[in-house]
């Protein structure tokens, strides 16, 4: 690494801000306080402010359109065309730094010209469980001298096994989640809810993979019961969530009194706070689960879907229920909460205590910046 405050230039794919997106915030205040010096390369939004207000350098990227999920070799094709254009247009910034992190595959193969015209090292964030070409793309940038892969899971390291260049690595909660006193009494009346009945919060972007229409169909099931189900979230990186959103709006005007949606602008935490009972109704294979461990930080009771990493995190039912990513056995277990919530008190204490031994930040941000300064050492 050169004697001068090493330099870091993450790439994103996109402006607003999900959960890869706050890991990589996560990661550069954690850079700047270990002497890094970042700059961040992304789409004009959300993102590049959240950046800026952290003492990054942003500057912005415009990116081919794709919509979420697999890709076809067309579309890849021309994705790649787009991008070796802007490689082009941003080399100064490659140039100048000592570390290329990329955030996601889409914004792979501008790195991969900088790594094969400079020689610059450069680590690939995997957020996701991605389709057999993307695979391909991927294995073919690690083959390249001097790059790393991070995971989040065992789940998303599994197509990359026979690579030794791929580290796993838990995310993280952010520290705002531990560290925030409790505030329980904002969320009602930010949603004009002016009664006690318990509340439901089912957070997550929304799209089909995320279920929240399982929860709407459980919402159904349980309509003898008195309480609030909240969706808070936004349509982010794919079209159908927007279908997602819609349905979801809908059903807030059939039932305004108890079916309620948000994109929630206060800080986090305040949101899982106000919240009875958690629930995180994933039915694709969750990649990892950030909303579910922030849940667990703030001991809010939880229920999580079998699917992917979520029973991992839930440390297969010990600190929270998990159900299969079905509509009745969602309203089953609310129900059994609702019927006597108290019984579901001491779990969040343990899951409180499996968030800080595991899934801390100063432990899990450390193990990334281990990487980054291995690879700029190579």
């Amino acid at each position: 690494m050169s004697k001068h405050a090493p330099a870091l230039l993450f790439l994103d794919q996109y402006g607003e801000i999900g959960g890869g997106q706050r890991i990589l915030l996560d990661l550069v205040q954690a850079a700047r306080a270990s002497g890094w010096s970042v700059s961040v390369l992304c789409p004009p939004g959300p993102l590049a402010e959240a950046a800026r207000a952290l003492g990054a350098k942003v500057h912005s990227l415009e990116v081919f359109p794709m919509h979420n999920g697999p890709k076809s070799v067309w579309t890849l094709c021309r994705a790649f065309v787009a991008s070796r254009r802007a490689a082009q247009a941003h080399r100064s910034l490659a140039q100048e730094c000592d570390l290329i992190v990329v955030n996601g595959p889409r914004t792979l193969a501008i790195a991969r010209a900088w790594v094969r015209e400079f020689r610059k090292p450069a680590l690939l964030y995997l957020h996701g469980v991605y389709g057999r070409l993307e695979n391909m793309f991927i294995r073919s940038f690690l083959a390249l001298p001097r790059t790393a892969a991070v995971a989040p899971s065992p789940l998303v390291a599994a197509p990359f096994f026979r690579l030794r260049t791929i580290h796993t690595i838990n995310n993280w909660v952010s520290r705002e989640f531990l560290e925030a006193p409790m505030n329980p009494g904002r969320l009602r009346p930010v949603l004009g809810i002016t009664d006690t009945h318990p509340i439901v919060l089912v957070p997550g972007r929304f799209s089909p993979n995320k279920g929240q229409r399982l929860v709407l169909e459980a919402s159904k099931l349980l309509s003898d019961i008195p309480c609030h189900f909240v969706f808070a979230g936004a349509p982010l990186f794919e079209e159908r969530g927007r279908e997602v959103e819609a349905e979801l709006k809908d059903m807030v005007r059939r039932s305004p009194d108890r079916i309620h949606v948000t994109h929630w602008q206060e800080p986090m935490p305040v949101l899982y706070d106000g919240a009875d009972i958690v629930v995180i109704p994933s039915v694709w294979q969750e990649p990892f689960g950030l909303t579910a461990i922030e849940a667990m930080a703030r001991k809010r009771p939880l229920i999580v879907t079998n699917r992917g990493m979520l029973p991992e995190i839930a440390d297969h039912g010990r600190v929270a229920r998990v159900t299969k990513a079905d509509a009745a056995e969602i309203a089953a277990a609310l129900r059994e909460y609702f019927n006597d919530p108290a019984s579901w008190e001491a779990g969040t204490t343990s899951a409180r205590k499996r968030v800080e031994d595991t899934y801390h930040p100063d432990v899990r941000q450390c193990d990334v910046l281990q990487v980054f300064e291995s690879l700029c050492a190579s």
